[in-house]
């Protein structure tokens, strides 16, 4: 609501007051028409956390038995990778889950390694469409953070 700033002095200077009908009401936000580049984002990061969450299930099936080898067969390389991966790709998941930042870092970090084991071959622990599914995850979520980044608030 506009009143006059200073009516002793006979000035008819307006003042918008906080809450009127020009602004909007406190802790309110005026937002870009568009794409809510912000939403976007969330629902990819949950979509990563489930997927994170169902390869972490999938490594601790191969540490219960269900592979083709029980991990004590394994050789010691692939047992620490399958190991380190059920453990960080649970939290990884949690912490995406969350939208947090330390999930997205170790989430980040998961995909890259992923993605070299996958497409050097090495310990034969990731495959290659594994591999190429990390790096496609981690190109969109660079992209979408590039359009989160420029978007107006």
């Amino acid at each position: 609501m506009a009143r006059p700033h200073d009516a002793q002095n006979g000035r008819n200077d307006f003042v918008i007051e906080p809450g009127g009908r020009d602004e909007p009401p406190i802790g309110g936000e005026l937002k870009a028409s568009g794409v809510r580049w912000d939403l976007v984002m969330t629902l990819f990061l949950r979509l990563a956390a489930t997927i994170c969450m169902l390869k972490g299930v999938a490594f601790w099936a191969l540490i219960l038995g269900f592979g083709d080898l029980p991990l004590g067969e394994e050789p010691r390389l692939r047992q620490a990778i399958i190991v380190a991966f059920a453990l960080l790709n649970c939290s990884a998941a949690v912490g995406l889950w969350l939208l947090a930042t330390w999930g997205t870092s170790l989430w980040l970090f998961l995909s890259t390694i992923e993605f070299v084991l996958g497409a050097t071959g090495f310990a034969r622990t990731i495959g290659l469409f594994t591999a190429v599914g990390a790096g496609i995850m981690i190109a969109v979520f660079f992209i979408l953070t590039f359009a989160f980044r420029r978007q107006k608030f």
